[in-house]
């Protein structure tokens, strides 16, 4: 390798590392994804904090929400991985199969509600707010 491609890497790698703290906080903004993934300078000033995901069936009009206790073991730690997932994913992290597994076990519901809340650090107020995102599943 000569000296001038050295020197472009060398280059290349700075600019990349010069932008990329401004690209990874437009990614974790967009996208909910966790400060401390894909080499984030962000992390050391960023608290962790939960995500909350609530179930609720479906049947016709009338919505009931599911208490952890309602479920069986392995949707308890189906909800509980979504939400660690989704912590750390943000909304890369779908309930997709959170909701197949329901589906099936909640014969009852014509449908199954999945919030998922997060919550985050707002940059304009310097307050811990939450946003809140809705999947629905029907039969």
């Amino acid at each position: 390798m000569s000296v001038t491609a050295k020197q472009r890497l060398v280059v290349g790698v700075l600019v990349g590392l010069a932008f990329w703290p401004i690209a990874h906080r437009i990614l974790v903004v967009q996208t909910r994804l966790s400060p401390w993934r894909f080499f984030g300078w962000a992390m050391y000033c960023t608290p962790k904090l939960p995500v909350v995901v609530e179930v609720t069936a479906l049947r016709g009009k009338a919505r009931t929400a599911l208490a952890l206790s309602e479920l069986s073991n392995d949707e308890r730690r189906a909800v509980h991985r979504l939400s660690e997932k989704r912590g750390m994913w943000g909304t890369y992290a779908t309930p997709d199969r959170l909701a197949q597994r329901l589906l099936q076990s909640q014969h009852y519901a014509d449908g199954i509600q999945i919030g998922v809340s997060h919550w985050y650090l707002d940059p304009d107020t310097a307050r811990i707010a939450t946003q809140r995102y809705e999947y629905v599943y029907r039969r």
